[in-house]
C-alpha cells in the first residue's frame, strides 16, 4: 500500500502488490556479482525507472528474503545501501519507504517501462568547452603506446639494472618517513645529489635550492609556461620541434611562432630582429627531432639575442648524456645569463619512462613562483621513487649505467644506420649526429612528388607491428620534409634488420597504392 499526500495533507492509500516490487527479476546464480549487489541494483533501477514510486512501502526484509530465497542479512545489506544513497527512508514501526524527494525532474521514464529505455532528460542549457577544450576535441588521439621497436624516446628497458633498482625501492619502502607528504619542490636528498651531478657533468650553474622535481619534463614545461606567460603572449619554438613543449605553451594560451631548424639545430639567422615574444624553447644539445647540435658560437649568439631583447630561454637537455663521437656537450645554462635561462631535464631517457620524474633548474627569483605553480598542479612527486633515484645517483650506479648504455646505444645506432643504407637507400636517407636515441629517416623527394606521405607509411608500419612517428607531425605548419623519426634504443640488435625490412615493405605498399 502506498500513502500519498493530498493538498490537505491527508494520507490517501495507493495499493501496490508485493510481487510488483521485484517483478521479472531473477537472481543470477552464475554471476560473480553478489546477491546483495544484484538485489540493490534491481531495486535502484526500478525506483529510477518509476516502476516503484515515491512513497511506496517495500515488503519487510523477512518477506523479501522469502521471495528471493536469500538470507535477511543479504536483504538488509541491500536496503541499507539504498537508504545511505537516499533512495529509501525508514519510518519508525512502518518499515522502508521509497524516498519522497527523488529528483523526478531529471528522470525520463520510457513508455516501455524498461531500464534499457531509461534516460536522463536533455539539459536545456548549452554546455560549452573552453577554446582549448574545443581544440583538443578536434585533435586525434595518440596512437597506442607499445614501447616497442623504433619508437622514439624509449630506452633499452631490458638493460636497466632492475634487480638493484628493486632492492633500493624495497629498502626505502620500509622507511616510515617516506610514507607521508613531502615538499612540492622535491625530495631534498635528490635535489642535493642532482645539483652536484649537474654541476660536474653538465656544467649547470646551480644550487639544490634552484631545483624543482617535476612529474616528467612535460610538467616542467607547463610550470614554465604558466609562470612566465600570459594568454596571448608570444613564444618561439623550433620548427620542426618537440610537440610536447608546444602543447604546454598552447595550453596556457601562448601564441606560437616557429623558428627554422638547420643542420646545426635552431637557425640563428632566422631569429627575429625585433621579437615580440617573451620566451624561446630550444634543444641545443641534440635538437629534437632533426638531431642537430648547436655550435658554441651559435649558443652564445642565442644568449646575446635573448639578453638584448629580454627574452626567457628554456633549454631542454632531454637526452644530452648520449653522445658517441665525443664527450657530452655542456649545457647552455652554464655559459652565462643564468638569471634568464631555465633548464629542463628528465630521468625518462636515462633511467625509466615509468618513473615520471623530471626536473627544473630555475633562477633564484623564479623558485617560489614555480614551486607554488607545481603545488597547484600536483603537490609533491612520488617520494619513494625520488629516494631510490637519489641513492641510485649517490652510490655511483647512475654513472655506471650511463657508461654501459652509451656503449649499447652506439652499437645499435651503427646497426640501424647500416641496415638503412643497405635496404632503404632507394627510399630515404638517414639523418643523425652520433648522439641521442633516434635518427630521422627523410623520404626522398621523388617519393614525395609521387604522393607518398609519412603518415601513410607509419600506418602501414603499424600493421606490421613496427612503430614510429611521422616527421611531418613535428612541424607547426606545412612540413618541409616527410620522414620517419626512428628510435633505436629499445630495439634488439638481432631484430634491427628485420624491422628495417618491414619499413621497406610499408613504403613499397604506399607506393603501390598510388599506382
Amino acid at each position: 500500500m502506498v500513502l500519498r499526500s493530498n493538498e490537505n495533507k491527508l494520507m490517501v492509500p495507493i495499493l501496490m502488490t508485493e510481487s510488483d516490487v521485484l517483478r521479472d527479476f531473477q537472481l543470477d546464480h552464475s554471476s560473480d556479482i553478489t546477491f546483495q549487489v544484484q538485489i540493490y541494483k534491481a531495486l535502484k533501477e526500478r525506483i529510477l525507472a518509476g516502476r516503484i514510486h515515491a512513497g511506496v512501502r517495500l515488503p519487510s526484509s523477512r518477506r523479501l528474503a522469502e521471495m528471493m530465497s536469500v538470507s535477511r542479512n543479504t536483504i538488509n545489506g541491500a536496503l541499507e545501501q539504498l537508504k545511505a544513497e537516499g533512495y529509501l527512508q525508514t519510518k519508525r514501526g512502518s518499515g522502508h519507504f521509497v524516498a519522497d524527494d527523488l529528483p523526478d525532474a531529471y528522470l525520463n521514464v520510457s513508455n516501455q517501462n524498461s531500464m534499457s529505455e531509461l534516460s536522463i532528460s536533455t539539459s536545456q542549457h548549452n554546455l560549452s568547452l573552453s577554446k582549448f577544450g574545443n581544440s583538443l576535441s578536434r585533435t586525434s588521439i595518440k596512437k597506442k603506446v607499445s614501447n616497442g621497436s623504433f619508437e622514439a624516446g624509449v630506452p633499452d628497458l631490458k638493460a636497466f639494472p632492475i634487480k638493484k633498482w628493486s632492492q633500493l625501492l624495497h629498502q626505502h619502502s620500509q622507511r616510515a618517513s617516506l610514507m607521508g607528504y613531502d615538499s612540492p619542490q622535491g625530495y631534498q636528498p635528490l635535489r642535493d645529489v642532482l645539483a652536484d651531478y649537474l654541476r660536474s657533468s653538465r656544467g649547470v650553474d646551480c644550487s639544490a635550492d634552484q631545483i624543482i622535481i617535476t612529474v616528467g619534463a612535460q610538467q616542467a614545461c607547463h610550470i614554465v609556461s604558466q609562470v612566465l606567460l600570459d594568454e596571448g603572449d608570444g613564444a618561439y619554438v623550433e620548427n620542426p620541434g618537440y610537440v610536447g613543449a608546444r602543447k604546454a605553451l598552447m595550453a596556457n594560451g601562448a601564441v606560437i611562432e616557429g623558428i627554422a631548424v638547420g643542420e646545426d639545430g635552431l637557425d640563428i639567422d632566422a631569429l627575429p630582429a625585433k621579437p615580440k615574444g617573451k620566451l624561446i624553447y630550444v634543444t641545443p644539445t641534440h635538437q629534437y627531432p632533426m638531431c642537430g647540435i648547436m655550435p658554441l658560437a651559435h649558443r652564445l649568439s642565442l644568449l646575446n639575442w635573448a639578453a638584448k631583447h629580454g627574452i626567457w630561454v628554456v633549454e631542454d637537455d632531454y637526452d644530452s648524456e648520449y653522445h658517441y663521437d665525443y664527450k657530452p656537450i655542456a649545457a647552455m645554462q652554464g655559459l652565462g645569463l643564468k638569471d634568464q635561462v631555465i633548464y629542463i631535464g628528465s630521468f625518462s631517457k636515462v633511467l625509466l619512462p615509468g618513473l615520471r620524474l623530471g626536473y627544473l633548474v630555475v633562477p633564484d627569483k623564479l623558485v617560489d613562483a614555480c614551486v607554488k605553480a607545481k603545488n597547484f598542479m600536483s603537490g609533491h612527486s612520488p617520494i619513494l621513487e625520488q629516494a631510490a633515484t637519489a641513492e641510485f645517483i649517490e652510490s655511483g650506479l647512475f654513472v655506471r649505467h650511463l657508461r654501459q648504455m652509451r656503449l649499447i646505444y652506439e652499437e645499435k645506432l651503427q646497426a640501424m644506420l647500416s641496415a638503412c643504407h643497405q635496404d632503404l637507400r632507394d627510399y630515404a636517407r638517414p639523418v643523425h649526429t652520433g648522439a641521442g636515441m633516434h635518427i630521422v629517416l627523410v623520404l626522398h623527394q621523388s617519393l614525395i612528388n609521387k604522393g607518398v606521405r609519412d603518415t601513410k607509411v607509419v600506418e602501414a608500419m603499424a600493421m606490421l607491428n613496427v612503430y614510429a612517428s611521422p616527421l611531418s607531425a613535428y612541424y607547426l605548419d606545412t612540413p618541409e620534409k616527410h620522414g620517419l623519426v626512428l628510435g633505436f634504443a629499445n630495439t634488439d640488435l638481432d631484430k634491427m634488420n628485420d624491422g628495417i625490412m618491414k619499413i621497406k615493405h610499408a613504403i613499397s605498399v604506399c607506393i603501390s597504392g598510388l599506382s
